[in-house]
């Protein structure tokens, strides 16, 4: 449950524009707490493992190495950590079948 909140929260955050440039320069506590109150459940450490078990996932259905040559992450540079996520890594997941598209 903790991954489809974590995933769900980052889907709801990439399909309303207005949010990512309000959240994407909080504190991780912060964004936590707001996707909470969004009726999106989970602690830090059940976010990043998500984070961590999808990214994996995705580098091994595209049959890429998942260190630190991974080519999704060469999209971070010169973007917040959120940003990254809601732009490249759920479209990615989106796109690999990894996660079912946003219904929001």
């Amino acid at each position: 449950m903790s991954e489809q909140n974590a995933i769900g929260f980052l889907q709801q955050v990439a399909s309303r524009a207005d949010l990512l440039p309000a959240l994407m320069t909080l504190d991780k506590d912060d964004v936590l707490a707001l996707a909470a109150r969004s009726g999106f459940t989970f602690t830090e450490d059940e976010f990043d493992a998500s984070v961590w078990d999808l990214e994996g996932r995705l580098a091994a259905r595209r049959q890429e190495a998942f260190d630190g040559t991974f080519p999704l992450w060469e999209t971070m540079w010169g973007k917040y950590y959120l940003e990254y996520l809601v732009t490249d890594l759920v479209p990615a997941l989106a796109e690999t079948g990894l996660i079912e598209p946003w219904r929001g």
